[in-house]
């Protein structure tokens, strides 16, 4: 197979993300929520998202900086209330999430702008998604600054959080005959991935693999 070749290096900012959000693809999508020290909430969609331990169940965020070297208003609340929650995004609700990811004016509620009702959350401040299938609530135990702009800023930051609760809609749990939690029917969670550019992906036409009962689930090779 041939194939062109690339030194990240010598890419522009705007190529590596790209060929990031291509490669690297389906993610999933995080749709948080946050609030600021005076309690003022915010809701907003990021891709740069995924699980990295079980115990204690653990996840990660990159939230990029604003061009001007500010952070994003989910990033500053995170950074100061150091709570957020994770709302499951399904079909139905994708309009609705990609409306969220507009540059709203802080003073701008993107709850009341995109007509999506938020409920009360269990353990943390920030709300919930009411609509949203599943969902976590997390508190902040790290953030890493990530490279460097010309602000002398950091262009994004990884947030590592741990999850202290999780909501699931009433009907799509299963236990087996040990009492272990069954794997939610994915058509019935209907998650929705993000590709690269525009393009989404939903999990209606999911495959299963077999694989060695004697390979724990978390064994790579």
């Amino acid at each position: 197979m041939s194939t062109d070749e690339f030194c990240a290096t010598e890419l522009r900012a705007r190529d590596c993300y790209r060929l990031m959000t291509d490669i690297i693809a389906p993610r999933p999508i995080a749709w948080v929520s946050t609030v600021d020290g005076e309690g003022r909430p915010n809701l907003a969609p990021f891709s740069y998202y995924q699980a990295v331990c079980s115990s204690p169940p653990t996840i990660v965020l990159g939230i990029g900086w604003r061009p001007d070297g500010r952070p994003k208003d989910t990033l500053a609340n995170i950074l100061e209330t150091r709570e957020f929650t994770v709302s499951h995004v399904s079909v139905a609700l994708t309009e609705a999430m990609n409306a969220s990811a507009a540059a709203f004016p802080g003073e701008v509620s993107e709850w009341a702008a995109c007509g999506v009702a938020p409920a009360p959350a269990a353990v943390v401040e920030p709300g919930r998604v009411a609509l949203a299938r599943a969902g976590l609530e997390c508190r902040l135990r790290q953030a890493i600054p990530l490279g460097e702009t010309r602000h002398g800023g950091p262009s994004a930051t990884l947030v590592i959080a741990e999850v202290v609760h999780f909501w699931v809609a009433a009907g799509l749990i299963e236990r087996d005959g040990r009492d272990r939690l069954s794997p939610i029917d994915p058509a019935a969670l209907g998650a929705v991935g993000r590709l690269g550019g525009d393009s989404y992906v939903d999990a209606s036409e999911a495959f299963t693999l077999d694989r060695d009962p004697e390979i724990p689930p978390s064994a790579g090779s």
